[in-house]
């Protein structure tokens, strides 16, 4: 027996750094693969006698052979550090995936580490007011002694300075900087100019990201962006032929990111509509889409398109769209200019749309007529949303809602909601999985035909209104027990259910039971308790006596009680 060595606790930094798992090298004769690195001492060349010789006899040692001693360096009470046996550049690139203050830190775990941290490729990121000033960003350019891959400084360095900026552009270490990533204050007018020093990069730039700025007119038809894949300008000011320029120098462009501000939402120019053929990720933010521009675009390869507080004809929109035959995810928020969206794409998987109330602008008619590959339709509109929703033809969607006891009109197939408790029920939907709704109220009739429409449903998540609990006696009153019906989704399917501001009163207390005592292979039960309880462990042990946990019809059911935001939980579903 050996005593057993007590093992210090590593750093909170290497804790959460994962190692990097190897795949064995080639062979098992323990010679030395180029490539990979010295297998570690096995227990017997460390002078741990094995089994096998044990029971000869017999130890490593008595074979004649020297036993070698274990690396020095980095070594960890207990074992080798294995870590610290890989190439400083694989170190070095480890070092530069973390932040930069984490990464600094990495000099304490090792001596081996020392001398990374000022020769790994530097990442330096810079956001928000901190110990960070513009001295301390100057001596770190100044005294690294490897590259940069990425730059990125917000407003609280450059402020309204366009010369700071220059001065830090022109240090050497940046001459092949893949990254670039820089913003002014949004409230200076007018708005800094961007220095030539940024654009010296153009030949090995990756990803830039301009913000709050003056282009110069004078350098855009200059400069060429091979490498160029993502592109991002925050409230630019630039001139049509200019960002023309610009794009038309981007032939390898990936993802590009227009966005202003500015809540007066100006008119986007007509050059961003003009992005190469390559590019498979589109945002557009704050601004109106020019009407007969959008008519004419073909966007063959784009992928993604996300719309935020945009203003955009019915027409065109619907235009723009069918220009995207490639699309698969579509993001709408809080964009204006059309009261009915159709969805016609043969490829589009996901839908996610937000909008919140505003004067006569806001989404009345949503109409899924033929969307053969659509997956995800996530509508979190707001909740005195009264739309009509009807879902023609989606085979394949899996993930339905947020559906609110407001909804004019819902029609799925021949099944018809007129509101959600006047339901014609003639179609299911064995596809949906995941369905979420947001109720006034927790009554069991209401879920009871969604079940039976979606009779394959494995998550569903309810959010209740705070401020709108009725009675006990009314509550009972509407609710219609189906004793002798089972539920194919009840039986064989339902495994996660999620209530969001759960009070603990009877009528909650009722629902919650139902389910427990029901829901056959019910995996997991969260009650998400509403801010304004206070929920001590008595009340949870409580609650837990009332849901009657011991004659759960799934013996795998786990009951949990959060305290988060609802609003978090649903959007993350």
């Amino acid at each position: 027996m050996f005593p057993e060595r007590p093992h210090p606790q590593p750093p909170a930094l290497l804790r959460r750094c994962p190692i990097p798992r190897f795949p064995p090298p080639p062979g098992s004769s323990g010679e030395e693969v180029k490539g990979y690195p010295p297998p570690p001492p096995s227990d017997s060349a460390m002078g741990v006698p094995s089994r096998a010789q044990a029971e000869r006899g017999s130890s490593h040692q008595s074979d004649g052979e020297e036993q070698e001693p274990p690396p020095q360096g980095g070594g960890v009470v207990g074992g080798a550090d294995l870590i610290s046996l890989l190439p400083d550049e694989i170190l070095g690139s480890i070092v530069s995936l973390l932040p930069t203050d984490e990464g600094a830190r990495t000099q304490i775990l090792s001596s081996r580490w020392r001398h990374l941290w000022r020769s790994a490729p530097l990442n330096l990121e810079v956001s928000g007011a901190g110990r960070i000033n513009k001295a301390v960003v100057s001596r770190i350019l100044s005294e690294h002694r490897g590259v940069a891959r990425r730059f990125s400084v917000s407003d609280f360095i450059t402020a309204n300075d366009s010369a700071t900026l220059d001065g830090l552009l022109q240090s050497p270490v940046l001459d092949n900087l893949q990254e670039l990533a820089f913003s002014f204050l949004d409230c200076i007018w007018p708005s800094p100019l961007m220095p030539h020093s940024a654009l010296r990069f153009s030949s090995t730039l990756r990803v830039a990201e301009f913000s709050s700025c003056r282009f110069p007119d004078d350098a855009a038809h200059q400069v060429h962006f091979p490498k160029l894949q993502h592109l991002a300008l925050g409230s630019v000011i630039i001139s049509e032929d200019s960002l023309h320029a610009m794009l038309a120098g981007c032939p390898a462009l990936d993802k590009f990111v227009f966005r202003y501000i500015d809540e007066d939402s100006p008119q986007m120019p007509r050059s961003a509509l003009h992005f190469p053929s390559t590019l498979r990720v589109a945002e557009f933010g704050s601004c109106q889409f020019p009407e007969a521009m959008v008519c004419q675009v073909h966007f063959p390869n784009l992928q993604q398109l996300v719309l935020e507080s945009v203003t955009i004809s019915e027409g065109s929109l619907h235009a723009m769209l069918s220009g995207c035959p490639a699309l698969n995810i579509l993001t709408l928020g809080n964009c204006s200019g059309f009261s009915q969206f159709r969805i016609n794409s043969l490829k589009l998987k996901h839908v996610e749309m937000y909008f919140r109330i505003l004067d006569g602008h806001r989404l009345e008619e949503l109409i899924v007529e033929n969307a053969p590959c659509l997956e995800r339709l996530h509508h979190r509109g707001p909740y005195q949303d009264i739309m009509r929703i009807s879902i023609i033809s989606a085979p394949k969607l899996e993930i339905l809602g947020r559906l609110t006891d407001n909804i004019y009109r819902l029609e799925l197939g021949s099944t018809v909601f007129k509101g959600l408790h006047d339901v014609t029920m003639a179609t299911v939907m064995r596809t949906v999985k995941v369905l979420t709704l947001r109720l006034d109220n927790l009554i069991r009739n209401v879920i009871f035909n969604f079940m039976k429409c979606f009779p394959c449903m494995e998550e569903l998540c309810i959010q209740t209104h705070i401020d709108l609990c009725l009675p006990h006696t009314a509550m009972e009153n509407r609710q219609h027990y189906y004793s002798q019906d089972r539920f194919e989704c009840l039986d064989h399917h339902l495994k996660k259910l999620w209530i969001g501001y759960y009070s603990g009163e009877r009528p909650h207390v009722g629902f919650a039971k139902f389910f427990v005592l029901n829901a056959s292979v019910l995996e997991s039960l969260v009650l998400n308790v509403h801010p304004y309880r206070k929920a001590s462990d008595q009340w949870i042990e409580n609650q837990r006596r009332q849901l009657q946990l011991e004659n759960r019809a799934s013996i795998c059911a786990q009951i949990d009680f959060t305290f988060e935001k609802c609003f978090s939980y649903l959007n993350d579903v």
